[in-house]
Protein backbone atom coordinates (compact mmCIF):
# COMPACT_ATOMS: atom_id res chain seq x y z
CA UNK A 1 0.00 0.00 0.00
CA UNK A 2 1.53 3.42 -0.87
CA UNK A 3 0.54 6.74 0.66
CA UNK A 4 0.78 10.22 -1.77
CA UNK A 5 3.16 12.25 0.51
CA UNK A 6 6.02 14.76 -0.84
CA UNK A 7 9.73 12.79 -0.60
CA UNK A 8 13.38 13.90 -0.96
CA UNK A 9 14.62 10.23 -1.02
CA UNK A 10 17.80 8.63 -0.80
CA UNK A 11 18.46 4.89 -1.56
CA UNK A 12 21.09 2.85 0.11
CA UNK A 13 22.04 -0.59 -1.71
CA UNK A 14 24.74 -2.42 0.34
CA UNK A 15 25.67 0.28 1.73
CA UNK A 16 26.37 2.62 -0.61
CA UNK A 17 24.04 5.96 -0.64
CA UNK A 18 22.64 7.05 -4.06
CA UNK A 19 20.63 10.49 -3.95
CA UNK A 20 17.62 10.58 -6.27
CA UNK A 21 16.05 13.93 -6.85
CA UNK A 22 13.49 15.68 -4.48
CA UNK A 23 9.68 14.59 -5.92
CA UNK A 24 6.59 16.92 -5.73
CA UNK A 25 4.07 14.27 -5.34
CA UNK A 26 6.15 10.98 -4.48
CA UNK A 27 4.80 8.24 -2.63
CA UNK A 28 5.30 6.62 0.55
CA UNK A 29 5.66 3.05 0.75
CA UNK A 30 4.73 0.72 3.54
CA UNK A 31 6.83 -1.79 2.77
CA UNK A 32 10.12 0.33 2.99
CA UNK A 33 12.16 1.51 5.71
CA UNK A 34 12.82 5.24 5.88
CA UNK A 35 14.55 7.49 8.63
CA UNK A 36 13.25 11.05 9.26
CA UNK A 37 15.49 13.84 9.40
CA UNK A 38 14.50 16.72 10.98
CA UNK A 39 14.91 19.79 8.43
CA UNK A 40 15.67 22.23 11.57
CA UNK A 41 18.35 19.91 13.11
CA UNK A 42 19.62 17.53 10.31
CA UNK A 43 19.51 15.21 13.03
CA UNK A 44 16.98 11.79 13.34
CA UNK A 45 14.00 10.48 14.97
CA UNK A 46 15.18 7.70 16.82
CA UNK A 47 14.73 5.75 19.86
CA UNK A 48 17.29 3.88 21.88
CA UNK A 49 15.60 1.37 24.02
CA UNK A 50 13.06 -1.35 23.80
CA UNK A 51 11.15 -0.15 26.58
CA UNK A 52 7.13 1.06 26.35
CA UNK A 53 7.28 4.77 27.30
CA UNK A 54 10.79 5.42 26.08
CA UNK A 55 11.67 8.55 24.46
CA UNK A 56 11.25 9.64 20.85
CA UNK A 57 14.31 11.84 20.85
CA UNK A 58 16.56 13.07 18.17
CA UNK A 59 19.91 12.18 17.23
CA UNK A 60 22.77 12.10 14.83
CA UNK A 61 22.29 10.68 11.69
CA UNK A 62 23.71 6.62 11.89
CA UNK A 63 20.90 4.68 10.27
CA UNK A 64 20.65 2.57 12.65
CA UNK A 65 18.13 0.53 13.93
CA UNK A 66 16.70 2.87 16.27
CA UNK A 67 16.22 5.28 13.54
CA UNK A 68 14.14 3.17 10.88
CA UNK A 69 10.55 3.50 10.77
CA UNK A 70 7.95 1.74 9.14
CA UNK A 71 4.63 3.06 7.76
CA UNK A 72 1.85 0.62 9.08
CA UNK A 73 -1.60 1.97 7.68
CA UNK A 74 -4.36 2.59 10.10
CA UNK A 75 -7.10 3.87 7.46
CA UNK A 76 -8.32 7.06 6.41
CA UNK A 77 -5.27 8.32 5.43
CA UNK A 78 -3.83 7.98 8.98
CA UNK A 79 -0.73 6.04 9.41
CA UNK A 80 1.54 4.73 12.37
CA UNK A 81 5.40 4.74 12.48
CA UNK A 82 6.65 1.54 13.75
CA UNK A 83 10.56 1.38 14.88
CA UNK A 84 12.50 -1.14 13.72
CA UNK A 85 14.54 -1.55 16.93
CA UNK A 86 11.79 -2.39 19.35
CA UNK A 87 8.68 -3.10 16.94
CA UNK A 88 6.67 -0.27 18.45
CA UNK A 89 5.47 2.56 17.48
CA UNK A 90 5.06 6.63 17.99
CA UNK A 91 2.79 7.47 20.88
CA UNK A 92 1.50 10.80 22.26
CA UNK A 93 1.77 10.09 25.91
CA UNK A 94 -1.15 9.54 27.91
CA UNK A 95 -3.01 11.17 24.93
CA UNK A 96 -2.48 14.27 25.75
CA UNK A 97 -3.78 17.25 23.61
CA UNK A 98 -1.10 20.13 25.08
CA UNK A 99 1.52 21.53 23.30
CA UNK A 100 4.98 20.09 24.83
CA UNK A 101 3.20 16.29 25.50
CA UNK A 102 5.67 13.82 25.37
CA UNK A 103 6.01 11.69 22.52
CA UNK A 104 6.93 8.08 23.38
CA UNK A 105 6.89 4.84 22.07
CA UNK A 106 3.86 2.04 23.11
CA UNK A 107 3.15 -1.31 22.40
CA UNK A 108 1.07 -0.54 18.81
CA UNK A 109 -2.81 -0.47 19.49
CA UNK A 110 -3.89 1.18 16.84
CA UNK A 111 -5.16 4.05 18.88
CA UNK A 112 -5.79 7.56 17.74
CA UNK A 113 -3.02 8.86 19.91
CA UNK A 114 -0.19 6.68 17.63
CA UNK A 115 -1.78 7.65 14.29
CA UNK A 116 -0.69 10.22 12.32
CA UNK A 117 -1.33 12.26 8.53
CA UNK A 118 1.35 13.41 6.92
CA UNK A 119 0.80 17.12 5.68
CA UNK A 120 3.11 18.71 2.98
CA UNK A 121 5.49 21.47 3.03
CA UNK A 122 7.95 23.12 0.82
CA UNK A 123 11.20 21.82 -0.13
CA UNK A 124 10.20 18.03 -0.44
CA UNK A 125 9.55 18.00 3.50
CA UNK A 126 6.45 16.64 5.57
CA UNK A 127 4.56 17.40 8.76
CA UNK A 128 3.49 14.69 10.87
CA UNK A 129 -0.20 15.61 12.59
CA UNK A 130 -1.70 13.18 14.82
CA UNK A 131 -5.35 12.37 14.47
CA UNK A 132 -5.99 12.67 17.98
CA UNK A 133 -5.02 16.54 19.26
CA UNK A 134 -4.31 17.67 15.58
CA UNK A 135 -0.85 18.97 16.37
CA UNK A 136 2.59 18.13 15.23
CA UNK A 137 5.54 16.67 15.62
CA UNK A 138 7.96 19.12 16.86
CA UNK A 139 11.74 19.03 17.74
CA UNK A 140 11.24 20.88 21.18
CA UNK A 141 12.51 24.75 21.43
CA UNK A 142 13.88 24.37 18.07
CA UNK A 143 16.87 22.36 19.78
CA UNK A 144 19.94 21.23 17.51
CA UNK A 145 21.24 18.32 20.33
CA UNK A 146 21.28 14.96 20.07
CA UNK A 147 19.05 13.74 22.31
CA UNK A 148 16.64 16.51 22.36
CA UNK A 149 13.22 15.75 22.44
CA UNK A 150 10.50 15.22 20.03
CA UNK A 151 7.08 16.65 21.48
CA UNK A 152 3.77 17.62 19.88
CA UNK A 153 3.03 21.29 19.66
CA UNK A 154 0.33 23.53 17.06
CA UNK A 155 0.93 22.77 13.57
CA UNK A 156 2.71 25.80 12.92
CA UNK A 157 4.29 24.96 9.89
CA UNK A 158 8.04 25.84 11.38
CA UNK A 159 11.37 23.37 9.94
CA UNK A 160 11.05 22.15 13.76
CA UNK A 161 8.15 20.53 12.34
CA UNK A 162 9.29 19.49 9.05
CA UNK A 163 10.38 16.07 8.13
CA UNK A 164 12.42 14.91 5.00
CA UNK A 165 11.84 10.97 4.49
CA UNK A 166 15.00 9.10 3.61
CA UNK A 167 14.15 5.72 2.42
CA UNK A 168 16.77 3.18 2.92
CA UNK A 169 17.18 0.28 0.43
CA UNK A 170 16.38 -3.60 1.37
CA UNK A 171 19.59 -4.67 -0.78
CA UNK A 172 21.51 -4.86 2.90
CA UNK A 173 20.35 -8.29 4.71
CA UNK A 174 22.88 -9.99 6.34
CA UNK A 175 25.53 -7.61 5.88
CA UNK A 176 26.72 -5.40 8.72
CA UNK A 177 24.17 -2.51 8.29
CA UNK A 178 20.92 -4.75 7.93
CA UNK A 179 18.90 -3.10 10.75
CA UNK A 180 18.26 -6.77 12.00
CA UNK A 181 21.47 -7.23 13.26
CA UNK A 182 21.67 -6.06 17.25
CA UNK A 183 25.27 -5.07 18.24
CA UNK A 184 25.80 -4.86 21.91
CA UNK A 185 29.05 -3.21 22.94
CA UNK A 186 31.26 -0.72 21.13
CA UNK A 187 31.46 -1.08 17.37
CA UNK A 188 33.45 1.20 15.29
CA UNK A 189 30.89 1.28 12.23
CA UNK A 190 32.99 3.57 10.28
CA UNK A 191 33.15 1.17 7.29
CA UNK A 192 29.86 0.33 6.52
CA UNK A 193 31.14 -3.45 4.76
CA UNK A 194 33.50 -4.39 7.86
CA UNK A 195 32.36 -3.29 11.73
CA UNK A 196 35.40 -3.62 14.22
CA UNK A 197 34.92 -4.67 17.88
CA UNK A 198 38.60 -3.65 19.96
CA UNK A 199 36.77 -4.49 23.46
CA UNK A 200 35.70 -7.17 25.55
CA UNK A 201 32.56 -8.76 25.39
CA UNK A 202 31.14 -7.09 22.56
CA UNK A 203 28.57 -9.96 20.22
CA UNK A 204 26.19 -9.50 17.69
CA UNK A 205 22.81 -11.09 17.66
CA UNK A 206 20.52 -11.33 14.59
CA UNK A 207 17.46 -13.33 13.48
CA UNK A 208 17.21 -15.41 10.54
CA UNK A 209 15.31 -18.46 8.12
CA UNK A 210 16.40 -21.43 6.20
CA UNK A 211 18.47 -24.04 7.46
CA UNK A 212 22.24 -22.63 6.80
CA UNK A 213 23.78 -19.72 8.09
CA UNK A 214 27.65 -18.78 7.67
CA UNK A 215 29.79 -16.17 9.03
CA UNK A 216 31.84 -13.67 6.93
CA UNK A 217 35.44 -12.98 8.45
CA UNK A 218 38.27 -11.19 7.04
CA UNK A 219 41.77 -12.29 8.41
CA UNK A 220 41.83 -15.08 11.35
CA UNK A 221 40.12 -14.69 14.36
CA UNK A 222 38.78 -16.91 17.28
CA UNK A 223 34.84 -16.61 18.28
CA UNK A 224 32.22 -18.23 19.64
CA UNK A 225 28.55 -18.85 17.94
CA UNK A 226 25.62 -19.67 19.78
CA UNK A 227 22.53 -20.79 17.89
CA UNK A 228 19.17 -20.92 19.26
CA UNK A 229 20.15 -20.51 22.80
CA UNK A 230 22.46 -23.14 22.70
CA UNK A 231 25.99 -24.03 24.03
CA UNK A 232 28.69 -21.21 22.72
CA UNK A 233 30.74 -23.23 19.97
CA UNK A 234 34.55 -22.46 19.32
CA UNK A 235 35.95 -21.71 16.19
CA UNK A 236 39.79 -21.15 16.25
CA UNK A 237 41.70 -19.00 13.91
CA UNK A 238 39.01 -19.42 11.55
CA UNK A 239 38.87 -16.23 8.63
CA UNK A 240 36.91 -16.04 5.12
CA UNK A 241 33.47 -17.40 4.67
CA UNK A 242 32.96 -19.82 7.58
CA UNK A 243 29.97 -22.46 7.76
CA UNK A 244 28.45 -22.48 11.22
CA UNK A 245 25.69 -25.21 10.44
CA UNK A 246 27.79 -28.27 9.24
CA UNK A 247 24.45 -29.92 10.12
CA UNK A 248 21.64 -27.83 8.20
CA UNK A 249 18.85 -26.84 10.57
CA UNK A 250 15.56 -27.37 10.76
CA UNK A 251 13.31 -25.03 9.05
CA UNK A 252 11.97 -22.65 10.40
CA UNK A 253 13.21 -19.10 12.53
CA UNK A 254 16.57 -19.55 14.28
CA UNK A 255 18.64 -16.85 16.18
CA UNK A 256 22.44 -16.05 16.06
CA UNK A 257 24.73 -15.28 18.49
CA UNK A 258 28.41 -14.47 17.74
CA UNK A 259 31.51 -13.29 20.22
CA UNK A 260 34.54 -12.50 19.73
CA UNK A 261 37.74 -13.62 21.66
CA UNK A 262 39.24 -10.66 23.41
CA UNK A 263 42.25 -8.55 22.26
CA UNK A 264 44.44 -9.44 24.97
CA UNK A 265 47.90 -10.72 26.25
CA UNK A 266 49.93 -11.56 22.88
CA UNK A 267 46.62 -11.87 21.02
CA UNK A 268 45.86 -9.86 18.28
CA UNK A 269 43.13 -11.53 16.23
CA UNK A 270 40.90 -9.86 13.61
CA UNK A 271 37.71 -9.00 15.43
CA UNK A 272 35.92 -8.02 12.45
CA UNK A 273 32.08 -8.64 11.63
CA UNK A 274 31.23 -8.59 7.53
CA UNK A 275 27.75 -10.09 8.03
CA UNK A 276 26.06 -13.61 7.33
CA UNK A 277 25.36 -15.35 4.21
CA UNK A 278 21.94 -17.42 4.26
CA UNK A 279 20.25 -19.75 1.89
CA UNK A 280 18.40 -18.68 -1.10
CA UNK A 281 15.70 -16.79 -0.50
CA UNK A 282 16.00 -16.67 3.46
CA UNK A 283 15.92 -13.58 5.27
CA UNK A 284 16.92 -12.41 8.80
CA UNK A 285 14.49 -10.83 11.20
CA UNK A 286 14.84 -8.86 15.05
CA UNK A 287 15.69 -11.37 17.50
CA UNK A 288 13.97 -10.39 20.83
CA UNK A 289 17.15 -9.06 23.20
CA UNK A 290 16.67 -7.39 26.68
CA UNK A 291 16.33 -3.57 26.65
CA UNK A 292 18.56 -3.00 30.03
CA UNK A 293 22.36 -2.98 29.88
CA UNK A 294 25.29 -3.77 31.97
CA UNK A 295 28.39 -2.40 31.19
CA UNK A 296 31.55 -3.49 33.18
CA UNK A 297 34.47 -1.56 33.04
CA UNK A 298 38.12 -2.96 34.30
CA UNK A 299 41.47 -4.69 33.06
CA UNK A 300 42.29 -7.99 32.49
CA UNK A 301 40.26 -9.32 35.38
CA UNK A 302 36.76 -7.86 33.87
CA UNK A 303 38.20 -9.46 30.52
CA UNK A 304 38.32 -12.67 31.87
CA UNK A 305 42.13 -13.11 30.63
CA UNK A 306 43.07 -16.69 31.78
CA UNK A 307 39.76 -18.02 32.37
CA UNK A 308 38.43 -21.15 29.68
CA UNK A 309 36.57 -18.71 27.14
CA UNK A 310 37.81 -15.00 28.27
CA UNK A 311 34.70 -13.18 28.14
CA UNK A 312 32.24 -15.86 27.74
CA UNK A 313 33.58 -17.16 31.65
CA UNK A 314 34.51 -13.50 32.89
CA UNK A 315 32.21 -12.34 35.61
CA UNK A 316 30.65 -9.61 33.90
CA UNK A 317 29.17 -11.50 30.96
CA UNK A 318 27.89 -14.43 33.81
CA UNK A 319 26.06 -11.11 35.52
CA UNK A 320 24.75 -10.31 32.65
CA UNK A 321 23.74 -13.69 31.19
CA UNK A 322 21.88 -14.35 34.78
CA UNK A 323 20.03 -11.54 35.05
CA UNK A 324 19.10 -11.64 31.25
CA UNK A 325 20.63 -8.16 30.68
CA UNK A 326 22.44 -7.03 27.83
CA UNK A 327 25.93 -7.21 28.69
CA UNK A 328 29.32 -5.14 27.66
CA UNK A 329 32.64 -5.00 28.70
CA UNK A 330 34.68 -2.33 28.51
CA UNK A 331 38.20 -3.80 29.28
CA UNK A 332 41.27 -3.96 27.88
CA UNK A 333 44.31 -6.51 29.75
CA UNK A 334 47.26 -4.86 31.43
CA UNK A 335 44.89 -1.44 31.95
CA UNK A 336 45.37 1.28 34.60
CA UNK A 337 42.93 3.58 36.26
CA UNK A 338 44.90 6.36 35.09
CA UNK A 339 47.03 7.02 31.72
CA UNK A 340 50.76 6.44 33.35
CA UNK A 341 53.57 8.29 32.04
CA UNK A 342 54.95 4.53 30.89
CA UNK A 343 51.93 3.91 28.32
CA UNK A 344 49.79 2.02 30.86
CA UNK A 345 46.07 2.31 28.75
CA UNK A 346 44.01 4.74 31.44
CA UNK A 347 40.39 3.76 31.38
CA UNK A 348 39.42 7.14 33.35
CA UNK A 349 40.46 8.87 29.69
CA UNK A 350 39.57 5.17 27.27
CA UNK A 351 36.07 5.33 29.05
CA UNK A 352 35.29 7.63 26.23
CA UNK A 353 36.34 5.80 23.35
CA UNK A 354 35.69 3.44 20.41
CA UNK A 355 38.25 1.46 20.66
CA UNK A 356 42.00 1.08 22.63
CA UNK A 357 44.12 3.57 21.25
CA UNK A 358 44.56 6.85 22.51
CA UNK A 359 43.71 8.84 18.87
CA UNK A 360 40.66 6.56 19.18
CA UNK A 361 37.05 8.40 17.78
CA UNK A 362 35.18 9.61 20.76
CA UNK A 363 32.36 6.56 21.24
CA UNK A 364 28.83 7.80 20.24
CA UNK A 365 26.90 7.63 23.46
CA UNK A 366 23.35 7.90 22.09
CA UNK A 367 23.79 4.34 20.33
CA UNK A 368 22.82 2.60 23.75
CA UNK A 369 22.27 3.62 27.22
CA UNK A 370 24.12 1.89 30.40
CA UNK A 371 21.11 0.93 32.65
CA UNK A 372 24.09 0.02 35.33
CA UNK A 373 28.10 0.30 35.19
CA UNK A 374 30.36 -1.61 37.07
CA UNK A 375 34.40 -0.81 37.67
CA UNK A 376 36.57 -2.74 38.69
CA UNK A 377 40.04 -0.37 38.26
CA UNK A 378 43.18 -0.21 40.19
CA UNK A 379 44.90 -3.78 40.26
CA UNK A 380 47.56 -2.25 37.77
CA UNK A 381 48.48 1.04 39.08
CA UNK A 382 50.42 0.57 41.39
CA UNK A 383 53.11 -1.60 39.24
CA UNK A 384 52.99 1.87 36.73
CA UNK A 385 53.71 4.49 39.92
CA UNK A 386 50.49 6.26 40.16
CA UNK A 387 50.36 7.81 43.64
CA UNK A 388 46.78 7.80 45.92
CA UNK A 389 46.14 11.37 45.10
CA UNK A 390 46.52 10.61 41.32
CA UNK A 391 44.34 7.19 41.29
CA UNK A 392 41.62 9.07 43.59
CA UNK A 393 41.45 12.35 41.16
CA UNK A 394 41.46 9.85 38.22
CA UNK A 395 38.46 7.91 39.53
CA UNK A 396 36.75 10.81 40.55
CA UNK A 397 36.83 11.86 36.58
CA UNK A 398 35.69 8.94 35.59
CA UNK A 399 32.38 8.36 37.98
CA UNK A 400 31.43 11.85 37.11
CA UNK A 401 31.86 10.61 33.31
CA UNK A 402 30.01 8.00 33.48
CA UNK A 403 27.25 9.74 35.23
CA UNK A 404 27.56 12.52 32.63
CA UNK A 405 27.47 10.12 29.79
CA UNK A 406 24.48 7.78 31.32
CA UNK A 407 22.41 10.24 33.24
CA UNK A 408 19.84 7.63 35.33
CA UNK A 409 22.82 4.53 35.73
CA UNK A 410 23.47 3.23 38.90
CA UNK A 411 27.40 3.28 38.90
CA UNK A 412 29.32 0.40 41.05
CA UNK A 413 32.80 0.68 42.07
CA UNK A 414 33.76 -2.23 43.57
CA UNK A 415 37.08 -3.23 45.58
CA UNK A 416 39.98 -4.66 43.79
CA UNK A 417 40.31 -8.60 44.64
CA UNK A 418 43.77 -7.50 45.56
CA UNK A 419 42.98 -4.96 47.98
CA UNK A 420 44.46 -1.76 46.26
CA UNK A 421 43.95 1.66 46.25
CA UNK A 422 40.59 1.27 48.76
CA UNK A 423 40.53 4.81 50.90
CA UNK A 424 41.30 6.06 47.21
CA UNK A 425 38.69 4.56 45.32
CA UNK A 426 35.77 5.18 48.99
CA UNK A 427 37.13 8.60 49.01
CA UNK A 428 36.49 9.01 44.90
CA UNK A 429 32.65 8.01 45.43
CA UNK A 430 31.93 9.73 48.45
CA UNK A 431 33.58 13.03 46.55
CA UNK A 432 30.67 12.50 43.80
CA UNK A 433 27.94 12.48 46.11
CA UNK A 434 25.51 10.62 44.18
CA UNK A 435 23.10 8.18 46.02
CA UNK A 436 23.27 6.35 42.50
CA UNK A 437 27.22 6.06 43.11
CA UNK A 438 28.47 3.19 45.08
CA UNK A 439 31.47 1.57 46.45
CA UNK A 440 31.26 -2.41 46.71
CA UNK A 441 33.03 -3.92 49.31
CA UNK A 442 34.41 -7.38 47.49
CA UNK A 443 35.71 -8.29 50.63
CA UNK A 444 36.19 -12.62 51.08
CA UNK A 445 34.51 -12.77 47.38
CA UNK A 446 37.33 -15.04 46.41
CA UNK A 447 40.17 -16.74 48.21
CA UNK A 448 43.11 -16.39 45.47
CA UNK A 449 44.72 -19.57 46.65
CA UNK A 450 41.57 -21.74 45.26
CA UNK A 451 40.12 -19.56 42.70
CA UNK A 452 42.49 -17.55 40.84
CA UNK A 453 45.36 -19.08 38.70
CA UNK A 454 48.24 -17.09 39.42
CA UNK A 455 46.67 -15.06 43.20
CA UNK A 456 45.52 -12.13 40.19
CA UNK A 457 43.41 -13.53 37.53
CA UNK A 458 40.33 -15.39 38.51
CA UNK A 459 39.89 -18.72 37.08
CA UNK A 460 36.15 -20.14 36.34
CA UNK A 461 34.95 -21.28 39.78
CA UNK A 462 36.53 -17.65 40.92
CA UNK A 463 34.46 -15.47 38.26
CA UNK A 464 31.32 -17.75 39.25
CA UNK A 465 31.80 -16.91 43.01
CA UNK A 466 32.32 -12.88 42.02
CA UNK A 467 29.12 -13.39 39.77
CA UNK A 468 27.18 -15.32 42.43
CA UNK A 469 27.88 -11.85 45.02
CA UNK A 470 27.54 -9.54 42.52
CA UNK A 471 24.78 -10.32 40.44
CA UNK A 472 22.09 -9.49 43.25
CA UNK A 473 23.77 -5.90 43.62
CA UNK A 474 23.48 -5.59 40.51
CA UNK A 475 19.75 -6.76 40.09
CA UNK A 476 18.71 -4.84 42.79
CA UNK A 477 20.26 -1.90 40.74
CA UNK A 478 18.26 -2.67 37.91
CA UNK A 479 15.31 -2.31 39.69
Amino acid sequence: MKLTATLTGLALVAGTVLATPPAAAATVDTTATYVLVSRHSGKAVQVVSTSDGAAVTQGTRTDSAGQQWQFVDSGGGYYRLKSRLSGKVVDVASSSTANGANVVQWTDKNATNQQFRLADSDGGHVRFVNRNSGKALDVWERSTADGARISQYDDTGGTNQQWQLVRLGTATVGLPTDPNIRYFGRWNYGNPAAYVSEWAGAYVVVGFTGRTVKLRQRNAIDFYVSIDGGPDVSYVNRSGTVDLTPTPLASGNHTLRVSYRPIAGSYRGDAVFQGVVLDAGATTFAPAVPSRIVEFVGDSITVGQQSSKQALTAYGWLVGERLGAGHTQIAVGGACLVSAADGCIGMSDRFLRTGLQADATNWDFSRYRADVVVINLGTNDVGHSVTGPQFQSAYVTLLRRAREKYPTATVLAMQTFRKRYIPETQAAVRAVNDPKIRFVDTTGWIVEATDTTDNVHPNDQGHRKIADRLAPIVSAALG
